[in-house]
């Protein structure tokens, strides 16, 4: 019986490590929450472990609505086309993940930004 007992102490020592999950999340820079959309690109900080960044935009704040994915390499991203806001919404929501090459870790913050003219800025 004690056989087992550690066994299973161990086995659930090593659950954590087996798993991890990719690096820590960036923190947001721009724009900020509840900040207006200027043509700027959007930025977060760099994280030392990490090899990229999977940047998202959604109408609603849970991202079940993405309406753009894209993994990258650097901190910044410029949206290119502005097609993508549908008219008649004004408020969007973006996150960052930050990656390893092993894997995703937890989101950075969410930050809600709004824009005006439907998508034209």
């Amino acid at each position: 019986m004690k056989k087992w007992s550690l066994l299973i102490i161990v086995g659930l020592a090593l659950l954590p490590l087996a798993c991890s999950r990719g690096p820590e999340p960036p923190q947001l820079i721009y724009p900020q929450d509840g900040g207006i959309l200027l043509n700027l690109p959007f930025t977060w900080s760099s994280v030392p472990e990490a090899e990229n960044y999977l940047f998202e935009i959604a109408t609603d704040q849970v991202f079940t609505s993405v309406i753009l994915d894209e993994v990258l390499t650097g901190n910044t991203y410029q949206i290119q086309n502005t097609e993508i806001f549908q008219t008649g919404i004004t408020m969007y929501y973006w996150h960052v993940y930050s990656g390893d090459g092993k894997g995703w870790g937890d989101a950075s913050e969410t930050w809600m930004f709004t824009i005006t003219s439907g998508g034209k800025f």
